[in-house]
């Protein structure tokens, strides 16, 4: 149905949840975390976004991404 269509389980659930959720939760937040503080992130196009069920733009999302710091480009 168009409710679930969209739904994504990573992890599974129920008695065959997978048992390294949880460490994989704690190295994404450290990767986007890395990602926020040493890049800078800028909007290439602007666009309307449909919010919902659920956010998507039409054209996609265009970012440009550039280290923040001098070290980093090399």
């Amino acid at each position: 149905n168009q409710k679930t269509r969209k739904t994504v389980m990573p992890f599974g659930g129920g008695p065959r949840l997978c048992p390294g959720a949880e460490l994989a939760k704690v190295e994404i937040a450290f990767f986007l975390h890395h990602l926020v503080l040493n890049y800078r992130w800028k909007v290439k196009e602007d666009d309307f976004p449909v919010a919902y069920p659920y956010v998507e733009f039409g054209r996609g999302l265009l970012l440009e991404v550039e280290p923040a710091k001098e070290e980093l480009r090399k």
